[in-house]
């Protein structure tokens, strides 16, 4: 029902499709992604080669407060406008937030908009803020208000999706790796925290853990979660063979699940607690002192794999070919069913993933401690940590 309503929208908008871009008149453009950390982080090469085909021009970015912080270090960004769109409120508070962003986007008077969802409602913000160029995908007819809309490559990584909605302006890419540039700050704050615990760099390898995640604005999805027992094993192993230090990173929330793994354990003076006592840049900047990271799908996975940290990532309901770190310093430990990914670009929109439909995830339970470490051990002897 829904697509033949898009489609009828389309019709009202025919005539905005396709205007004729002349790449000199661009030069105010506002790119819209509202959430979440790692979505946010995949736009960084869009935004890299946003500034090297426009060098002068003003680029501006629409985001939520739960991931503004990543956008404010971004030196390609010269401007934020704020739009919390997931918080809770009632019909009428929600309408007047939506408002208050359309004439935030019609005060910034841009020539383009890159709207990178795939949500009709998110297509008309540019159009009622007055933006006369706007790309984005063409999902299932959602795209009906944008000028210029693209193929949605259901099989891409979402990062080369994101740079498919440049090819309207004509412009050529800089790569796709993603970037987080840390503030003086925040590094200071790094080590500082990590010279308070006599922490040493060199001595021994500095594995961040991040066992908890799955939990973003309007969605909790613990099924990403492996299991804690799992992560025992491997911290248990990590100190025992490498006399590695270990860093468990996350929010307040996370350190729960950091005290069901060290409830008794007998290392839990070689772990540095971190969850909490951070914000993002300050968290970013500590992974960046780290040697590897080792977590699921989550934001601070792709965080360590912008501050250029060896990543080894465990994937279950979602698809890491689609989403996981790329490049010759990131791992992926999964195992492989009939039912997984459940959630894809697809399913997302069709029933709810959030849970297992088998009442447990078990291509999250079936993943051993021993095939989570053949992956952490061939690259911390990558970097030059041999067992002791």
């Amino acid at each position: 029902m829904k697509r033949w309503i898009y489609r009828g929208l389309s019709f009202l908008f025919f005539r905005a499709r396709h205007k004729p871009i002349i790449t000199a008149n661009v030069q105010r453009i506002l790119v819209i992604k509202l959430c979440c950390i790692g979505d946010v982080l995949f736009t960084t090469p869009l935004l890299r080669a946003l500034h090297a085909n426009f060098p002068r021009a003003h680029i501006a970015y629409m985001v939520s407060p739960w991931c503004r912080d990543l956008v404010h270090v971004n030196p390609h960004v010269q401007s934020i406008l704020d739009f919390d769109a997931y918080a809770p409120a009632s019909w009428w508070r929600k309408w007047q937030r939506s408002w208050r962003a359309v004439m935030d986007i019609r005060r910034g008077q841009f020539d383009a908009a890159i709207v990178l969802h795939r949500s009709g409602f998110a297509s008309l913000l540019p159009f009622f803020g007055g933006v006369p160029l706007r790309m984005g995908w063409d999902w299932e007819g959602q795209g009906f208000s944008l000028t210029h809309a693209v193929p949605y490559r259901v099989r891409a990584h979402e990062v080369d999706r994101y740079l498919d909605c440049l090819k309207p302006l004509g412009a050529g890419l800089e790569g796709d790796a993603m970037d987080l540039i840390t503030t003086p700050e925040a590094r200071q704050y790094a080590e500082n925290f990590l010279r308070d615990l006599n922490y040493i760099s060199g001595q021994s390898p500095l594995v961040a853990v991040f066992a908890g995640g799955g939990v973003n604005p309007g969605t909790t999805m613990n099924t990403k979660r492996w299991m804690t027992a799992g992560f025992f094993e491997v911290c248990r192993e990590l100190i025992r063979t490498y006399k590695a230090r270990l860093l468990f990173v996350g929010t307040s929330g996370d350190a729960r699940v950091g005290d069901l793994i060290l409830e008794n354990a007998e290392f839990r003076d070689q772990v540095f607690r971190a969850e909490g006592k951070t914000n993002l840049i300050q968290l970013a900047a500590l992974l960046e002192l780290c040697d590897l990271f080792i977590g699921g799908d989550s934001g601070p996975l792709h965080m360590a794999a912008a501050v250029e940290t060896p990543t080894v990532s465990i994937y279950g309901p979602t698809d890491p070919s689609l989403l996981a770190p790329r490049g010759a310093w990131h791992r992926v430990a999964r195992k492989a069913l009939p039912c997984t990914p459940c959630y894809t670009p697809v399913t997302v929109h069709q029933s709810d993933v959030t849970t297992c439909r088998l009442g447990s995830p078990i291509c999250m339970l079936e993943i051993s401690a021993a095939e989570v470490l053949e992956p952490v051990e061939e690259l911390l002897h990558k970097k030059g940590f041999l067992k002791r």
